[in-house]
């Protein structure tokens, strides 16, 4: 009996220490991914802004002269903050991110007001991609659960199918919900944002920024449909734990006026008469509840990275 008791002893002190120590580590670096996704988040609402702001003026529309001015230290500011956290946490933005947004930031800011429209455009639509692509990967980074990487020495069960983490399924749903889907709606909105207000400050639409307009407004039809089952699935599974998901439906009747409104008033070919402020205050209106819901998405991971961890020491 005491030959068999000893085939199944506790892990030496050593052992234990190095597993707590990995628990710490596990847990720091999720909670570090977890901050840099929503500075990642602010970084991409003030790009937009940037962005549609900067196509309004080069529009001649000065309303927002004083807020951009605003809106391009905040992003000066929030660049170099991004790049101080990003130094204590070289595994989740390398120097080469870091410099890439540097680089495109500098290439956006630099005499912007010299550049043509649509150089304008998309120069502010890479750096975007930038940030969503690194929004994607700590995604990605945040989806093994601690307890799957967390395993006695003796125990066999390292890599086991979701089902023996059933809490796993609603992180991974949340995760692709606020970490890919919405921020690539959103994403689009900010494009028809920034390219009706353009329209709209000129008084016309070509038939390059009107066939961008189109196909924008065409992507973000069928992914708000996504977004829309996705958000309809996710309330069945956490609706008390995220209470603003209630509220896309409200606004997904915004977003289609929004949508309706600039088919209506900007791509009917003729000379605009629609306010380009009112068109960037309206999508803006949508823009900044949806992040809302994300960051809200992100505390909530955040709180059951928490729990997971109150979970593996209560097991035993």
């Amino acid at each position: 009996m005491i030959a068999h008791k000893n085939l199944f002893s506790a892990p030496s002190a050593s052992i234990r220490n190095r597993m707590f120590g990995q628990l710490c580590e596990l847990y720091r670096q999720r909670q570090d991914a977890l901050n840099l996704s929503r500075q990642l988040i602010q970084m991409i609402k003030a790009v937009q802004r940037h962005r549609g702001m900067s196509m309004a003026l080069l529009g001649g529309n000065a309303v927002f002269r004083d807020e951009f001015a605003s809106v391009q230290l905040q992003l000066e500011r929030r660049l170099t903050s991004l790049q101080a956290f990003a130094a204590h946490t070289p595994q989740l933005l390398s120097e080469r991110d870091q410099g890439n947004l540097h680089s495109a930031w500098v290439t956006i800011s630099r005499d912007w007001q010299q550049d043509s429209v649509i150089d304008n455009y998309e120069l502010h639509c890479h750096l975007i991609e930038q940030l969503l692509g690194m929004l994607a990967s700590l995604a990605k980074q945040l989806e093994q659960p601690i307890s799957a990487v967390l395993q006695y020495p003796d125990d066999n069960t390292a890599g086991t199918e979701i089902a023996h983490y059933p809490h796993r399924s609603r992180v991974l749903e949340v995760l692709h919900f606020c970490l890919r889907l919405m921020p690539s709606v959103v994403e689009q909105i900010g494009r028809i944002r920034a390219l009706s207000t353009y329209a709209a400050a000129i008084g016309h639409c070509d038939s390059h920024h009107d066939s961008k307009l189109r196909y924008v407004i065409q992507c973000t039809r069928v992914n708000n449909e996504k977004l829309r089952h996705q958000a309809k699935r996710l309330e069945g599974v956490v609706a008390k734990d995220f209470s603003l998901l209630g509220q896309l439906k409200s606004y997904e009747i915004k977003l289609m006026f929004l949508l309706n409104m600039v088919e209506s008033e900007v791509l009917h070919g003729k000379s605009i008469t629609a306010d380009s402020h009112r068109l960037f205050t309206v999508a803006t209106d949508i823009m900044d509840v949806y992040l809302t819901v994300i960051e809200e998405g992100i505390r909530l991971i955040s709180r059951w990275n928490e729990e997971e961890v109150d979970e593996w020491l209560e097991s035993g």
